[in-house]
């Protein structure tokens, strides 16, 4: 999922800086480093979706969160959107 989303961020991030002006263009790693907050961002808000689903707090056990996670096919659901995922 995550090599999904970072393949397409970068193309899309490097497409968006190839119309800046040269000098103000950015390298590889920031670039790099953009695609992983764009990445942390998606997580971010998977964990605050499920987070309500799963009725979950800071002691809520791991297994209650595999379990819904598999129950619903979230993985799954994540992947196949980001096999759709375009930003243009």
């Amino acid at each position: 999922m995550e090599a999904i989303f970072m393949q397409k961020a970068l193309a899309y991030l490097n497409s968006k800086n190839k119309k800046r002006q040269p000098a103000k263009r950015w390298n590889e790693e920031q670039i790099t480093r953009q695609a992983e907050k764009m990445y942390a961002q998606v997580v971010e808000n998977l964990y605050g979706k499920l987070h309500t689903q799963v009725k979950a707090n800071r002691f809520t056990p791991a297994e209650k969160w595999l379990k819904f996670i598999n129950e619903n096919e979230v993985l799954d659901g994540m992947e196949e959107s980001m096999i759709e995922l375009d930003f243009s």
